[in-house]
């Protein structure tokens, strides 16, 4: 078995340094931070790749941002407005990366 000096598959999924910017979600109230990335999908500004951080899951058993924000993105996608949705490997972030010209790439 050949030994590897880091794991493969890293390259495979997307590290957080990859993004052009980071929206910082951790802390807000799910409504807020909902209605801040229903501001980015709308108006996504310069940058066409994001960092979507939100809050780890904690002992108490209350949902994270994980399935609802994972939910609106894949929506996101299926209407042309995002290429990728991925979550990074810690499961507390997405990187999304916005198509060029949304109007080209509808499904």
């Amino acid at each position: 078995m050949p030994f590897f000096d880091q794991n493969p598959l890293q390259q495979l999924s997307f590290q957080p340094d990859d993004a052009d910017a980071v929206i910082d979600l951790r802390g807000m109230l799910h409504e807020q931070a909902m209605q801040r990335v229903e501001q980015l999908l709308d108006d996504p500004g310069v940058p066409k790749t994001y960092l979507l951080q939100f809050d780890a899951a904690a002992s108490d058993g209350r949902e994270t941002l994980f399935l609802p924000l994972g939910r609106r993105l894949l929506q996101a996608r299926r209407d042309g407005v995002l290429t990728r949705c991925l979550p990074i490997a810690n499961g507390n972030a997405y990187f999304i990366a916005f198509a060029s010209d949304p109007a080209s790439s509808g499904s």
